[in-house]
């Protein structure tokens, strides 16, 4: 189970692009391709390991007219089922990079 302090990181054998507003998602260990529409594109983007699932949620939530349990649920197990595929990978503390 996931948790809300999480940080979802983009999977180091994935390749990706947007176009009109969906992202491809190659990964290159399994050559499958994933097709996430706007609000997955939303939720890869800021998949960077420094943003928080809670920050993520309440991301959405400002950009969203469904109901905040309906978010929290459908992002939960979205992220649940990327992880599970190995195109995301969870890290237990943000990320913290110096440029």
């Amino acid at each position: 189970m996931i948790k809300m302090s999480d940080c979802p990181l983009r999977g180091m054998d994935s390749a990706s692009c947007v176009i009109n507003n969906q992202t491809l998602i190659v990964q290159s260990s399994n050559k499958k391709l994933y097709i996430l529409n706007g609000a997955g594109t939303k939720i890869w983007e800021l998949a960077d390991g420094k943003h928080a699932i809670a920050d993520i949620i309440a991301r959405l939530k400002c950009e969203s007219r469904k109901p905040d349990v309906q978010i929290h649920s459908e992002m939960q197990a979205f992220i649940e089922e990327l992880v599970s595929r190995g195109v995301l990978v969870l890290l237990k503390k943000s990320l913290d990079i110096a440029a």
